[in-house]
């Protein structure tokens, strides 16, 4: 391996290395992440339906015979704090020799193939015979995932392949790690009891505290920007709020905030579904506990009034300790809310058949949208409302 260029990026403390090393290095280096496409989740792998794409795959098979020299391929490495600290304060010069001891070291699951799953499928397809060929290579080394991020974002900026909604589960996946590891710190008594499900995995919501992976992301989104409507599905039409998840991704408060909030959201979904008698009447959406958190818009409506009684309405940036004293305070009113729950017994108190006159009352061209507004409204209301413990039903809020 000769390293060729070596520079700090500031904005994410990240390391950048450029580096020059041969086939059989990068093979040993990456074929398990590259098997498993580029140790990412919702990676695209090799592009193989497409005709369009052979051609251009079958014209790069050509070119590398013939001696073309592709682009760096993107590594991103995740490395412990005093691994991550030594690559960052030694010089060039002693990185020939010490990059290659680090990576040796570490975890083929801290190894991604960020950027260049389609150009490794040529190399590994003319592997034999190759093996000492040199290709360049960039490392992008980090201490912590969400610091990856920004580069897996900005690699694919523009890529219209790329929709919207892949780089969201790109971004989920990179951070559900974390999401799950704070949950379970945060809250040690709901291990076991939440299922995050991912598109391919078949199953729908039956029961509480299940979620799909398009709402949790579509929830992270919005506790960031603090706007209950999230177009997932747009094709790279919102640059602005795509850099603008990129500015908060690296506030890793907002990601802790997040995480507790969802966290209390849970709580509630878990104790809502005590209520799993149906309402023999209330034959329509919400019959009973388990269906209220299975709506993405009740999810998303709880998770933004979290973030603005939190973080403040857009544009208010409060402080680090303004946001963990109001989380406490956050905290404080669920903990209260949950206490009412328990008390008691019958559905009656869920309100739920003055829930669905008020969601058919919608207007219907855009019930999405005026069901995420009417939620996240309700929920604000219920965060500021002093006396939590003397609701005798949610109807009160419902109808708000």
């Amino acid at each position: 391996m000769e390293i060729l260029d070596r520079e700090i990026d500031a904005r994410s403390d990240c390391v950048s290395i450029l580096a020059s090393m041969t086939l059989d290095e990068y093979k040993q280096l990456v074929f398990e992440s590259f098997n498993t496409d580029g140790n990412i989740d919702g990676q695209r792998g090799i592009i193989k339906r497409s005709s369009v794409a052979s051609k251009i795959r079958k014209r790069m098979n050509d070119d590398f015979k013939n001696g073309a020299l592709f682009p760096q391929v993107v590594i991103g490495i995740l490395l412990g704090v005093d691994e991550f600290g030594i690559i960052k304060e030694i010089s060039k010069t002693e990185l020939e020799n010490e990059l290659p001891t680090v990576l040796n070291k570490i975890e083929k699951t801290n190894v991604s193939l960020i950027d260049g799953i389609q150009r490794s499928g040529i190399y590994f397809l003319n592997f034999e015979g190759n093996e000492t060929r040199k290709i360049r290579v960039e490392f992008w080394l980090a201490n912590q995932s969400t610091k990856l991020l920004y580069r897996m974002l900005v690699l694919n900026t523009g890529q219209v392949p790329w929709n919207t909604r892949r780089q969201i589960e790109v971004i989920y996946a990179n951070l559900s790690k974390s999401i799950i590891k704070n949950l379970e710190e945060f809250y040690p008594e709901l291990i076991g009891q939440i299922d995050i499900l991912g598109v391919d995995d078949g199953k729908r919501r039956s029961q509480a505290g299940r979620y799909n992976k398009s709402s949790l992301i579509e929830m992270y989104l919005g506790f960031n920007t603090r706007k209950v409507k999230v177009n997932v599905s747009d094709e790279l039409a919102d640059e602005f709020q795509r850099f603008d998840m990129m500015e908060s991704i690296e506030k890793d408060i907002n990601l802790l905030l997040f995480v507790r909030s969802f966290g209390l959201q849970c709580k509630l979904d878990l104790a809502f579904a005590k209520y799993n008698n149906e309402d023999e009447i209330n034959k329509k959406q919400f019959k009973s506990g388990k269906d209220i958190f299975t709506s993405t818009p009740v999810c998303l409506g709880f998770i933004v009034a979290c973030a603005e009684f939190i973080m403040g309405k857009v544009p208010i940036e409060r402080t680090e300790e303004e946001k963990k004293f109001r989380m406490e305070k956050l905290i404080q009113k669920i903990d209260i809310m949950l206490s009412v729950i328990e008390r008691n017994d019958n559905i009656t108190f869920l309100g739920l058949i003055s829930l669905n006159d008020v969601v058919e009352a919608l207007p219907k061209s855009k019930i999405g949208d005026e069901m995420r507004h009417l939620f996240k409204n309700v929920f604000t209301e219920m965060l500021r409302y002093e006396e939590l413990d003397e609701i005798k039903s949610l109807e009160t809020f419902w109808r708000e």
